[in-house]
């Protein structure tokens, strides 16, 4: 027995092994990556892992900030030039060409539109214009789409998961020592529009989960169906001010990183997705109908505050997010200067990030007079980056004033306490490897037999490989002891596609 599991063990392996090796580099096709022309890299450590660049463009609303499509820093736009009038003769005004956007584009627009009804130039500036808007490919985007805030490519992508996992039999769900399956078909849309209201919507078409927490550490119900994980738009600088709004379906800004933004292929950040007690199906992470204001301020510092709509609910829940960063590219995709003129400085490659965050809202029946359960959430979050190598850690705390709020009487009050620490490393460009410690614990204040303490002790190890920067596999193991003594050996291996 043993030597059969050794055996198939070693085959899946030479597969996977034979894959890394054979595979050979290209660039991805998703949405962003055509609409910008740049590769998946600008924005990724390895996707979806966000870089730097990725959070800012990100954080203000999927507006290309910081540097222009080639590289450079982004000029400022050119002002429409006074002199390409037309003469009155003409049945063609200026005035026809309307809208906001790019100054610049705009006006290689105004006269091109000129040029095309036989206007007679009155000023030399005009003709340069109007042949950069033949000579660009950029430019020859049609009129109407650049006016009306249209984008010229779909800015749709697919994301697609397949995953074998393999473990101690008696853990395993179904009790198959060895499990593999199509895990998720995604479909995603996100883009701007005049890079005034940004917008992003994830569209499941299909998810399997199983079901119990075994392979996601989350523990999540069957979801084998077409739904909606989020959709919302964020109206940047809100009436011009530095303030931005989002509403729709979102998961709620409050740690620094949202559930898909990790290198680890089916196990979520621990202080984002654990639940109290067998009624409750609260966790921090999951998507809601929200209103959130955010903002940046100093270009370091970000701002996050809104209410929560949950179904069923006639309260509202509410959260708020701060961090602070130190180093690095700012939220506005700025680097920072470095001195070559002077030798290295361990400085001038470090970046370190801060966050804070709390969520208080309430569940149970929404018959007034039934007891409900009130629930807390506050956590602490740090980054740190150093050229190949990145240290996460998460701290949460909770309470929960009634983990059966079914019963007539009040259940036990629920302390949680949670932490999170991962370290992550690049070996090559495309190869990564992280292992990640998690511990939880859930205490209560009596000892009542409607709750019984509880405690996790988790750890997670991850290597990713990136052949095509559109396809990923990936390899985690994961060792889990539970306070009942029970404890969880899985691997998995998974393959990852956008397109």
């Amino acid at each position: 027995m043993v030597r059969n599991r050794i055996n198939q063990m070693l085959s899946f392996f030479t597969v996977i092994v034979s894959a890394l090796l054979l595979a050979s580099p290209a660039h991805a096709i998703p949405a962003f990556s055509r609409a910008h022309k740049v590769e998946c890299t600008t924005c990724h450590t390895i996707a979806p892992e966000l870089n730097e660049y990725g959070d800012a463009f990100l954080k203000n609303s999927y507006v290309y900030v910081g540097k222009a499509k080639g590289g450079e820093k982004k000029a400022p736009a050119a002002a429409a030039p006074a002199a390409a009038k037309k003469p009155a003769s003409s049945n063609v005004s200026a005035s026809k060409v309307m809208g906001e956007g790019d100054a610049d584009q705009l006006s290689k627009l105004k006269a091109g539109a000129l040029v095309a009804d036989g206007a007679e130039q009155t000023a030399a500036p005009a003709a340069p214009a109007a042949a950069t808007a033949i000579e660009n490919p950029e430019d020859a985007k049609p009129e109407g789409l650049v006016l009306a805030g249209i984008p010229e490519i779909l800015p749709i992508s697919f994301t697609g998961s397949i995953n074998y996992a393999f473990g101690d039999k008696k853990n395993i769900n179904d009790g198959n020592e060895f499990d593999y399956s199509a895990r998720s078909l995604k479909m995603h849309a996100a883009g701007n529009f005049r890079e005034k209201i940004g917008f992003f919507a994830t569209y499941v078409a299909y998810s399997e989960q199983p079901p119990s927490g075994t392979y996601n550490t989350s523990t999540m119900p069957s979801n084998n169906k077409t739904d909606i994980n989020e959709m919302f738009v964020q109206a940047r600088n809100f009436l011009d001010t530095p303030i931005n709004l989002k509403i729709g379906r979102a998961q709620p800004k409050l740690g620094l990183w949202k559930t898909n933004n990790k290198l680890s292929a089916t196990n979520n950040y621990l202080p984002y997705t654990y639940t109290v007690g067998q009624e409750s199906m609260f966790k921090a992470e999951q998507p809601q109908d929200i209103i959130e204001l955010n903002t940046i301020l100093s270009k370091r510092l970000f701002i996050a505050g809104g209410l929560v709509n949950r179904k069923g609910q006639n309260a509202k829940d509410g959260y708020g997010h701060i961090s602070y960063k130190i180093g690095g590219a700012d939220y506005m995709g700025n680097e920072s200067d470095i001195d070559l003129s002077k030798d290295e400085n361990i400085l001038d490659f470090l970046a370190f990030t801060i966050g804070c965050y709390g969520y208080t809202g309430e569940n149970g029946s929404s018959v007034s007079g039934t007891p409900r359960n009130t629930y807390r959430r506050f956590g602490v979050d740090t980054e740190l980056q150093y050229k190949s190598f990145r240290l996460r850690t998460l701290g949460g705390w909770g309470v929960d004033d009634n983990v059966s709020p079914s019963l007539s009487t009040t259940g036990p009050k629920v302390t949680s306490k949670v932490v999170s620490s991962e370290a992550e490393f690049t070996i090559l460009v495309n190869l990564i490897v992280a292992g990640r410690l998690e511990y939880l614990r859930e205490i209560s204040d009596s000892s009542s037999t409607l709750f019984t303490n509880f405690s996790t002790k988790r750890f997670i190890a991850t290597l990713a490989y990136v052949p095509l920067e559109n396809f990923k596999l990936s390899t985690e193991y994961k060792y889990e002891l539970l306070s009942s003594k029970v404890v969880n050996r899985v691997g998995t291996v998974g393959a990852t596609f956008s397109f």
